[in-house]
C-alpha cells in the first residue's frame, strides 16, 4: 500500500490534470461499468479493476477543498461505486450458475462411452479400467490389530477381611456438675406470666369489642419508655409462639387478634404448627419514628409487672 500511494504522489508531483480532465476521466470509468453490468465474461473483471485504478488516481489528485467546492465529481464517484458493487454482483450470480451446470447423467454417459472407446475388444464397458484412477483418490489405511482378548486375565486376590474387635465400652462415671445459674426468683416468673395473660385478655376484650384486629404497634408502643416497648414486644412474641394470638400483615400495618380455637386443634392435628417465636428487631430511631407517627399520649399496655 505503502508503494502504491509514493507512486501515485509521483505521478501527481509530475503530471496533474484539470478539474475538466478529471471529470471527464470519471465519467469514462463510469461508462465502462455500466457497460460491464450488460456484458458479464472471463475478461470483466480486469476491465473493472482498471475503471476502478482510474478513478483512484482521480481521488488522490483531488484535494478536499476541490471535493468540497465541485460536488459533482464527488457524485460521479459515488454513482461509479454503485456501479462497480452492481457489476460485483452480476458475476457472483454467473459464477454461481456455472458451478450448479454439473449434470450427473450426462457424466455418466461420457464415461460409458469413453470406457466402451478404450476397452476394444469387448463392446461392454471395462470398468476396471478405473481401478488405477480411483483408488488413488482414496487414502490407504495401515493395517491394525489390538490387543483386546491376547492377554491372559489376571487372578482376582482375594481380600481377607479382619473381623471388627468387641469393643467393651468403658462407662465414666458421670458427675453431674453444680448449677452455675442459681435459682430466678418465682415471684419474677409469676409476675411475667400475670402480664402475659393480662395482655391475652386486653388483646381478646379488644377484638371482641371491635370487631377488627388490634393495630400490633399500637398496642406495644411506650411512647416515653423505649425499654417498655422492646419488652412488651417480647411479651407478645410468648403469645405468638404458644399459639394464643397470631400476626398478620395487611396492605397498611402489621395487626395481632386471637387465634381461634378451630384453628390450633386442626394444626395440631395436621402438624403444621411450627412454635416459633417472632421476635421484630426495633431500635431507637425507629422507635422515635413510630412515637411521632401514631401520637400516642397514654401506651395500651399500662400496668405494673409487680401486681
Amino acid at each position: 500500500m505503502s508503494s502504491n500511494k509514493d507512486s501515485i504522489n509521483s505521478l501527481n508531483s509530475t503530471h496533474m490534470r484539470s478539474p475538466k480532465e478529471r471529470k471527464n476521466c470519471l465519467k469514462r470509468a463510469l461508462q465502462q461499468t455500466l457497460i460491464l453490468q450488460e456484458v458479464i465474461n472471463d475478461s470483466t473483471i480486469n476491465k473493472l479493476d482498471e475503471a476502478i485504478n482510474e478513478v483512484d488516481h482521480v481521488t488522490y489528485e483531488t484535494s478536499i477543498q476541490e471535493k468540497v467546492s465541485n460536488q459533482q465529481e464527488v457524485l460521479i464517484d459515488s454513482q461509479m461505486m454503485t456501479s462497480s458493487s452492481k457489476v460485483l454482483k452480476t458475476c457472483t450470480v454467473s459464477l454461481t450458475k456455472k458451478m450448479r451446470d454439473y449434470d450427473h447423467i450426462d457424466f455418466s454417459q461420457k464415461l460409458i462411452k469413453h470406457l466402451q472407446q478404450t476397452s476394444k475388444e469387448s463392446q461392454s464397458p471395462n470398468w476396471s479400467l478405473l481401478e488405477r484412477l480411483v483408488t488413488k483418490l482414496f487414502k490407504r489405511v495401515a493395517n491394525s490389530s489390538t490387543l483386546l482378548g491376547t492377554l491372559d486375565p489376571l487372578e482376582k486376590k482375594t481380600i481377607t477381611r479382619k473381623k471388627p474387635e468387641q469393643r467393651i465400652a468403658s462407662q465414666a462415671a458421670v458427675k453431674i456438675p453444680d448449677k452455675v445459674v442459681p435459682n430466678t426468683n418465682k415471684n419474677d416468673e409469676d409476675s411475667v406470666e400475670r402480664t402475659v395473660r393480662k395482655i391475652k385478655k386486653l388483646i381478646t376484650c379488644h377484638c371482641k369489642e371491635t370487631g377488627k384486629p388490634l393495630d400490633f404497634f399500637q398496642l406495644i408502643l411506650h411512647p416515653h419508655d423505649f425499654g417498655r416497648t422492646i419488652r412488651n414486644m417480647l411479651y407478645i412474641s410468648f403469645l405468638v409462639k404458644d399459639g394464643v394470638v397470631e400476626l398478620k400483615k395487611d396492605n397498611k400495618t402489621l395487626t395481632v387478634e386471637p387465634c381461634r380455637k378451630e384453628t390450633n386443634t386442626q394444626r395440631n392435628r395436621s402438624g403444621d404448627r411450627l412454635g416459633i417465636q417472632s421476635v421484630i428487631s426495633l431500635n431507637m430511631e425507629q422507635w422515635k419514628m413510630l412515637t411521632k407517627a401514631y401520637k400516642l399520649e397514654q401506651p395500651m399496655i399500662d400496668f405494673d409487672e409487680e401486681k
